[in-house]
């Protein structure tokens, strides 16, 4: 499997297993269309019909010791997610899956534990304004929003609920 395959997969796991320790459904479209990598449903039991979609990028080119870090983002993908929220049925967010350069330390398991390196960041794209770029747009993601359970459940919450 070549190297971008390999990140898809891999990408799509980390969020799955976040959605899964946030108790949240995930799952994957037959077809990405509309930047939409990953369709997030929070139980009815606790806010009924909170959705949420994700469009997912890995690289090991990010450099997270900032404020944010650059990451270029097809001009496509930056169009889809810029929609502003209150015109989308479902908000979309772009999560980057950081990894390290050599797969073979993307994942280490032992019999306490399974370790996978290094992180995911999100961010809204909502509003953005238009672009004249025709291949790339670059966005700067924000260090402090690491994608983890909680953010998960921040991010599927309707504007004054609470989960």
């Amino acid at each position: 499997m070549d190297l971008n395959s390999r990140k898809d997969h891999f990408s799509r796991a980390v969020v799955r297993a976040i959605a899964a320790a946030a108790g949240v459904g995930a799952s994957i479209p037959e077809l990405d269309q509309n930047s939409e990598d990953v369709h997030f449903a929070a139980p009815d039991t606790d806010t009924p019909g909170a959705k949420l979609d994700g469009q997912l990028k890995c690289s090991q080119n990010i450099d997270p010791s900032g404020d944010s870090f650059p990451y270029d983002l097809p001009v496509k993908n930056y169009d889809d997610l810029r929609w502003p929220a209150d015109q989308l049925y479902v908000p979309r967010i772009l999560i980057v899956v950081h990894v390290p350069e050599d797969p073979a330390e993307w994942l280490a398991c032992d019999p306490d534990q399974i370790v996978v390196k290094r992180c995911a960041y999100w961010m809204s794209l909502a509003g953005a304004p238009e672009t004249e770029n025709t291949s790339t747009v670059r966005v700067n993601v924000p260090t402090e929003q690491v994608f983890d359970p909680d953010a998960l459940l921040e991010n599927l919450k309707p504007p004054g609920a609470s989960l």
